[in-house]
């Protein structure tokens, strides 16, 4: 359940309560102006309201220690319709919401925060909020990655850097009261402070899992919920999660071979794994590209650690189509994608202790002899151990729960379900399970969709809206018209040279000039059913660099609104920024490349729904950058 949005370049009524006021003081939350950064770099702004409250570490001792919990809210646009506030609860366990709104949430959000509220929490332990990150762990991740590690060493390593974390933290904070139900207790106390009687709730991934233990204690505070990616201790996630992603990767497999071009580019994926695996069986050393910043850092590859990576991959709709490239290139000893995917890991801004806290306390403590025989063993990840929590749990410090504290829960709120099929660790069968235990509830399903879902998807994000505003609403019909996934390597096409009048192009053939915007010429794609993609083609007199970023994004942005920069990296004079917007036809992902060269400098804009993104900027982006040519 780490997860991140893929950032693949160069490669988110019926009460209503008033937001306090700036400087305004209620109960023990006093909110200030504040503002919060969007994208890996954070060169975007959202103005938000901060502050801190104090709540006990151990609900049982209220005069106690106390920690700080920090909470930014992002007012409603318009205060005159407001609706209930949306409290966002993010994954993990480990993950800092008030983080990750700017990193993958902010354009889900976007048309929801014209009429309600988006209050984030730094649950305690993570981020601000009395964090428990090992950064014995997490400081030597780059590290590592250079190493040539087995299994074992790894996990020796792991206990050794455990117990010194352990060690250090004791002097703060006692893990042993960071567990799921403080988290809902300190939620509840946000509420109140803030002075709203009623909330929506939207959990993701372990937000689902927050949620559900929120609804069990305080669901009469809440209005509507939507749970996306479904899950609880109940469940087994972790016990389970190699045959889950075993599941979502043979899906993509067999779908790859029901793809003509797939298939004929990249048959039998089941032996090119088992090739790729046989090959790792000899460690190399790589490079690899942060797709944030651009750095190259050294990789030790394994059989273990190519599984890690690709495994992961389903996770996002925009990765889901590099899959079989990735199992294919790394059969012939190319480990371009599996090695980013790596680095991008070590990047990922998670609390170790802080997930440690939950899953030892409230999953693997309640892990028998009989359970651990009765998981199904992999044979896609037999590489990779079933167990990985029960030798750390027995390291870290964490609370003693009986059966019934994680009980799975029950609840009549109005509850709306998100569910991709691609999902490789809160697979549809979790929400199935959920939803028994949830009659007032719904489904959406979505057949192309992976872990996270929101951020990528248009139909997500009317339904979200359109169930916040009348929890009744049932209808999920547009989850049919998903959009296809589009396989990397697979999209040929044959391209014609267009001439303008201040350059030529060459462009894929049968695509309609649509335009202009600030110097930018703008062509569509015309072939298929659904959203079309996008190409955007200038010559600007400017010199390079921040400049020519600028004139680029202002032509783009002239014609599309919300764009939403998601991470920028510069190599060898050429920029890429990747941005997403959404127009009245789906969520895009755009890439925006720029190269400065004397007075004329080219920009090459190339958008498409998520689900198609990175195979169409692999196959037309490159292409139309390289052609362009002044007159």
């Amino acid at each position: 359940m780490l997860r991140r949005l893929a950032l693949i370049v160069a490669v988110i009524a019926l009460f209503a309560a008033p937001l306090p006021q700036t400087h305004a003081q209620t109960a023990t939350l006093t909110l200030t102006d504040c503002e919060l950064p969007i994208g890996a770099q954070g060169t975007q702004k959202q103005a938000a309201k901060c502050g801190v409250l104090s709540v006990p570490e151990d609900y049982s001792a209220p005069d106690g220690r106390q920690i700080e919990i920090h909470v930014a809210v992002v007012p409603a646009r318009n205060a005159e319709t407001r609706r209930p506030p949306i409290f966002h609860f993010e994954g993990g366990p480990g993950a800092s919401a008030i983080e990750y709104y700017g990193l993958a949430w902010y354009p889900a959000y976007m048309d929801l925060n014209e009429q309600h509220d988006i209050v984030l929490i730094d649950q305690r332990g993570t981020g601000k909020s009395a964090s428990l990150q090992c950064t014995e762990i997490t400081d030597a991740a780059f590290d590592d990655l250079a190493r040539d590690l087995s299994l074992e060493d790894e996990l020796e390593e792991s206990l050794q850097r455990l117990a010194a974390c352990l060690r250090r933290l004791a002097a703060t904070n006692d893990p042993q009261h960071y567990i799921t139900a403080n988290l809902a207790r300190d939620t509840d106390a946000v509420r109140a402070a803030l002075g709203y009687e009623k909330i929506n709730l939207f959990g993701s991934s372990y937000g689902t899992w927050l949620g559900q233990f929120y609804l069990r204690q305080f669901g009469n505070h809440v209005n509507a919920a939507v749970l996306e990616g479904t899950v609880g201790p109940w469940d087994n996630p972790f016990l389970l999660a190699n045959t889950h992603a075993e599941a979502a990767i043979q899906r993509v497999f067999d779908l790859c071979a029901a793809d003509a071009a797939c298939n004929r580019a990249y048959p039998d994926l089941n032996a090119k794994l088992a090739q790729a695996l046989a090959r790792l069986k000899t460690p190399v050393r790589i490079n690899g590209t942060s797709s944030l910043t651009g750095k190259s850092y050294p990789v030790f590859l394994n059989a273990p650690r190519l599984l890690t990576a690709l495994r992961t991959m389903p996770y996002q709709a925009s990765l889901i189509g590099s899959l079989p490239q990735a199992v294919s290139q790394a059969a012939s000893g190319i480990y371009t994608l599996p090695a980013t995917i790596l680095i991008a890991a070590a990047e990922q801004p998670i609390s170790y202790g802080m997930n440690l806290s939950v899953v030892c306390a409230e999953d693997a403590a309640f892990y028998t002899e009989a359970l651990l025989k009765s998981i199904p063993e992999s044979a896609m990840f037999s590489g990779l151990p079933t167990d990985t929590y029960t030798d750390i749990c027995q390291i870290w410090r964490s609370a003693e729960l009986d059966a019934a504290d994680v009980a799975p829960v029950s609840s009549e709120v109005p509850t709306l379900f998100l569910t991709g099929d691609f999902d490789p660790i809160t697979p549809p069968t979790f929400t199935q399970a959920t939803q028994a235990r949830f009659p007032n509830s719904s489904v959406a399903r979505f057949p192309n969709q992976g872990h996270t879902i929101l951020p990528n998807n248009l139909c997500a994000q009317r339904l979200v809206s359109a169930f916040y505003a009348d929890p009744s609403v049932r209808e999920t019909a547009c989850t049919a018209r998903d959009a296809a996934i589009a396989f990397v390597g697979t999209l040929r096409f044959d391209y014609e040279t267009f001439v303008g009048e201040a350059f030529s192009v060459r462009v894929p053939k049968g695509w309609q000039t649509d335009g202009t915007s600030g110097g930018m010429l703008f062509f569509s794609s015309t072939e298929g059913e659904g959203a079309p993609d996008i190409l955007g083609v200038a010559l600007y007199d400017v010199a390079g660099g921040a400049p020519l970023q600028k004139v680029a994004f202002e032509s783009i942005s002239g014609r599309y609104r919300n764009l939403s920069e998601q991470a920028t990296v510069a190599q060898l004079g050429v920029t890429i920024a990747q941005y997403s917007f959404s127009t009245d036809q789906e969520v895009y992902i755009g890439a925006l490349i720029t190269f400065g060269f004397g007075g004329q400098s080219r920009a090459v804009w190339y958008a498409a729904p998520a689900n198609r993104f990175t195979a169409g900027f692999s196959s037309v982006a490159v292409e139309v950058f390289g052609s362009i040519f002044p007159r």
